[in-house]
């Protein structure tokens, strides 16, 4: 069992139970929270559409180090190559913006700067931010330190769980990067277009969690 980062964060058990988060290991779970970095921080780096499904090179180990962590030597398994670290594409101006994002904790839409040569701000977010908790999030980059927000099906800087880019690559997480948020191993491997995957690794997560808390 792990503890949560933040004191806001419980998940529904069966029977009206819930698994509450708590502040500190001294008398609660016995891991501190996991992190993004603990999560992918040992994956390779890849770029915006990355599209090659299985990363091996020769007989040397595909991924970025070695294992340091215990999640990360326990995601892997004995795994000599690395599946579906696929990302998905993203059009020419949204690659820009997400270049423009500072490679920093909390960095999203709001940092980007205004210039006349490009809408890099998207009309519609100054405009109505008043309304909507000024779209925090949205374009937003992934904490090393901080955890990873809900997975949704499509993955995109405005959608409703904005927070997608790598935090310090020019991307959208990858689906192994996704597979490894919700806790499957590298041994998974997902058959389908990009999207689909994602769709499905959200609906497999779901239907596991259910079936081990006992949830109809």
């Amino acid at each position: 069992m792990h503890v949560f980062t933040g004191p806001e964060l419980k998940v529904k058990l069966a029977r009206n139970s819930h698994y509450a988060a708590v502040r500190s290991t001294a008398n609660g779970a016995p891991f501190r929270a996991i992190t993004v970095r603990d999560t992918i921080g040992d994956l390779p780096a890849v770029g915006n559409g990355a599209s090659v499904t299985t990363m091996e090179v020769g007989f040397s180990s595909p991924y970025k180090s070695e294992p340091v962590l215990w999640f990360q030597k326990k995601i892997r398994g004995d795994m000599l190559v690395l599946n579906d670290h696929i990302s998905k594409a993203m059009s020419e101006l949204n690659l820009i913006r997400c270049q423009k994002i500072p490679k920093q904790p909390g960095s999203d839409w709001r940092v980007l700067p205004s210039e006349k040569v490009v809408d890099l701000i998207p009309w519609c977010l100054p405009n109505t931010a008043e309304k909507h908790n000024q779209w925090k999030g949205l374009f937003g980059r992934l904490d090393w330190e901080g955890n990873f927000p809900t997975s949704v099906t499509d993955p995109h800087p405005m959608g409703m769980v904005g927070t997608c880019f790598h935090p310090n690559q020019d991307r959208i997480i990858t689906v192994r990067e996704c597979a490894r948020s919700q806790g499957f191993s590298d041994s998974y491997k997902f058959v389908g277009d990009i999207q689909h995957i994602i769709g499905r690794l959200e609906m497999l997560f779901h239907l596991l969690w259910r079936l081990h808390w006992g949830e109809n």
